[in-house]
């Protein structure tokens, strides 16, 4: 006998919840859908009143994201299976923290694997929900790093810096390592410019917590405490110098 799972989804496209519960009832005959939400508002009603055991959660909607939603609603007593059309925030310390992320448009043979992971609930559901409490929090910090044969989770604080290489970005680690990733440096200083980086040129973005000294000269560079250079554009020079009024 197949087990069930309570679930509502929440999206602001009417499309793109009609076309998930139609996925799920050919597919996933396990997932009763208890109800829809297409706001953070509503959604979050919703929750309080259902007690869904999974919510199917979109992130970018009207009045905030999917993000805020859990924000509100910590600590989480109910698994997560994400649904968006942005890798980036899927990619983004989720992967560990929510049951599993899916790409829209969706996949059948993901969506049913990600409704799989349901099955051992029982085994999974504290670290899970721990994890995803935890990041919510601010107390587990990672970026998951896209990279041509696997996906790789990386400590924010490992980072030293990440260098621009036209479409391409080079993130320098505390171990030496340089890891290559096919995105702009932009999408890369959306995500990390309230998390403790500064971006001092067209083609840097440094980790704060690394700095250690500005040289005025030779145009202006910064000197990081691994050691390396990176130059500080015109434009950037007093920003640069407000980022050492902050220690």
């Amino acid at each position: 006998m197949t087990e069930q799972y309570t679930a509502i989804i929440v999206d602001d496209e009417p499309h793109n919840r009609e076309n998930l519960q139609n996925m799920l009832i050919r597919h996933c005959p396990g997932i009763e859908v208890v109800g829809h939400a297409a706001s953070v508002a509503e959604a979050t009603h919703l929750i309080k009143r259902v007690r869904p055991e999974v919510i199917f959660l979109d992130i970018e909607m009207p009045g905030g994201d999917g993000f805020s939603l859990l924000e509100k609603l910590q600590p989480v007593d109910f698994q997560v299976i994400f649904v968006t059309a942005f890798d980036s925030y899927a990619l983004n310390a989720i992967k560990f923290s929510a049951l599993d992320y899916l790409l829209k448009p969706i996949d059948k043979d993901e969506l049913m694997g990600a409704v799989s992971k349901l099955k051992n609930i029982k085994n999974t559901q504290e670290p899970q929900l721990s994890n995803l409490n935890k990041y919510l929090k601010g107390e587990t910090r990672k970026i998951a790093l896209n990279l041509s044969d696997e996906i790789r989770l990386v400590e924010l604080g490992n980072i030293i810096r990440i260098q621009a290489d036209n479409n391409y970005c080079h993130f320098i680690l505390k171990s030496g390592e340089s890891v290559m990733v096919s995105r702009h440096l932009g999408h890369f200083y959306d995500m990390l410019k309230n998390q403790g980086f500064a971006r001092v040129h067209q083609s840097h973005l440094i980790n704060k917590a690394c700095l250690e000294k500005y040289v005025k000269k030779d145009g202006g560079y910064l000197v990081l405490n691994n050691g390396d250079q990176v130059p500080v554009s015109r434009t950037q020079k007093e920003h640069v110098i407000r980022l050492f009024s902050d220690f």
